[in-house]
């Protein structure tokens, strides 16, 4: 937020439909669940990111992708497989893939905390998404071993009339935590949450959802920017 410059980005799950339309994830993740594809979907969307931009992440090595995980992929022993071996046909450094869970990824320590801390150590920032909206956020946080909290939208949308976001900004601070904040579509929003020293955003305000080439593009356009700023 401080100077406007891509870090990063999240790879979104769209499902396209034969008349041109998109399913979204509230659609279709519910069903993976049931079904039992959550496994199958998250490598699908793994491979897909590398394959889509393995090649111009090697020409910009300090930015990176974050993709979500599903709480079962943390019990899943091809995940850090599939992980190393695409580093490894790419050439990126583990950095460059962030892995994001919501809160709910983190319900059962003794489960969640040693994939996580493997996850780590292997070299991926562990995100923790949508914070605020789970169950018991405020009193675990503390013990959760991540390195990034996102402040969810809803906490965006209301920083004017909201007075839990500064406590959870602070919070993340006294932790050690870098935060990004989502869904930022006004200015006046970017400044409120950079003078509250938000390090990072992600909204409307920058770009929507884009598809691979069109990301790209205005990737490219947005460091060609910075650069000359």
């Amino acid at each position: 937020l401080s100077n406007g410059r891509i870090v990063g980005a999240e790879a979104l799950a769209r499902w396209p439909q034969v008349d041109g339309t998109f399913l979204t994830p509230d659609v279709f993740i519910p069903l993976a669940e049931k079904t039992g594809l959550m496994p199958r979907l998250t490598q699908l969307i793994i491979e897909t990111v590398f394959e889509d931009l393995g090649k111009w992440l090697q020409q910009h090595p300090e930015i990176h992708i974050s993709v979500n995980l599903d709480p079962g992929d943390l019990t899943s022993e091809t995940l850090p497989v599939l992980l190393r071996e695409q580093l490894a046909r790419w050439q990126l450094s583990p950095a460059q893939i962030a892995l994001e869970l919501t809160e709910r990824g983190f319900a059962d320590p003794e489960i969640s905390a040693p994939a996580i801390d493997a996850l780590r150590k292997a070299g991926h920032a562990i995100y923790i998404d949508d914070f605020g909206t789970g169950y018991s956020s405020l009193s675990y946080l503390q013990n959760l071993n991540v390195d990034i909290l996102k402040i969810d939208k809803s906490f965006v949308d209301a920083l004017e009339y909201k007075n839990v976001t500064p406590q959870i900004i602070e919070m993340a601070k006294a932790l050690d935590l870098a935060m990004v904040a989502e869904g930022i579509e006004t200015d006046s929003q970017q400044a409120w949450l950079r003078e509250h020293g938000v390090q990072y955003g992600q909204g409307w305000l920058y770009s929507k959802a884009l598809p691979k080439a069109a990301f790209i593009l205005w990737a490219e356009a947005n460091l060609r920017t910075a650069k000359r700023d």
